[in-house]
C-alpha cells in the first residue's frame, strides 16, 4: 500500500471544476440574489460552496422547504383549523446546498446542545420542587429557555421567505456567499 492510497470510503470533496451535465448549477445558474435574499429554483442545487462562507463545501441531501402564507397565521387560535388549513396551501421546494466543515461541525454541535439544556431544565426543575427552591426554579427555567432558542434556531440552514410556483426566496446566506451569487 502505498502512503498516498485513496480511501474508498472517505467523503468525496468539492469541487470549483464545471461540471459535465443537465444538472450542473454552476452552468445553468439556478440561483441569484436580491440584497439579502437568495433567489432559487425550486428544485435547485445550489453551488458546490458553503451557503455561510463561501468555502468549499460538501454538498447536502436533499433539503424539502415548506411556506405558506404569514396572513394563515390568524387561524393559530384554532390550532386544529390552521394544521388542516396549512396542509393545503402550504408550498414546497426542494434545494441541495452545502456546508464547509466548520460550519457542520458548529451545527450539529448545536443540535446537540438543544436537547442536553432541556434535559437539564427538566432535571433542575424537579430538583427545585423537591427542595422548594425559588433559585432553582429560576434557574430551570434559564435552562429550558436556552433550550428551546437552540433547537429553534440553532441548527437552522437556511429559511424560506418565499416559495411561488417556479421559485424558492431563502434567508440565511452568508454576506460572502451572497457576493459570489449574481443579482437579477
Amino acid at each position: 500500500m502505498t502512503p498516498i492510497s485513496t480511501n474508498p470510503y472517505e467523503a468525496p470533496k468539492a469541487s470549483f471544476e464545471p461540471m459535465v451535465g443537465a444538472h450542473n448549477a454552476l452552468e445553468e445558474g439556478p440561483c441569484w440574489r436580491e440584497g439579502d435574499i437568495l433567489i432559487a429554483s425550486v428544485d435547485a442545487h445550489l453551488p458546490p460552496r458553503c451557503v455561510k462562507c463561501n468555502k468549499p463545501a460538501r454538498m447536502d441531501s436533499p433539503r424539502a422547504y415548506l411556506w405558506h402564507h404569514p396572513g394563515w397565521y390568524a387561524l393559530i387560535p384554532m390550532v386544529v383549523v390552521y394544521m388542516v388549513v396549512c396542509l393545503f396551501v402550504r408550498k414546497r421546494a426542494v434545494v441541495v446546498s452545502g456546508l464547509c466543515d466548520e460550519h457542520r461541525r458548529r451545527r450539529r454541535n448545536l443540535s446537540i446542545a438543544a436537547p442536553v439544556f432541556g434535559v437539564l431544565g427538566m432535571i433542575v426543575l424537579l430538583g427545585a420542587f423537591g427542595l422548594s427552591n425559588p433559585w432553582l426554579a429560576l434557574l430551570a427555567g434559564v435552562l429550558l429557555f436556552i433550550g428551546a432558542v437552540l433547537a429553534v434556531s440553532g441548527p437552522r440552514l437556511l429559511a424560506p421567505v418565499r416559495i411561488t410556483e417556479h421559485e424558492i426566496h431563502l434567508k440565511g446566506c452568508g454576506p460572502a456567499f451572497l457576493d459570489s451569487v449574481p443579482t437579477r
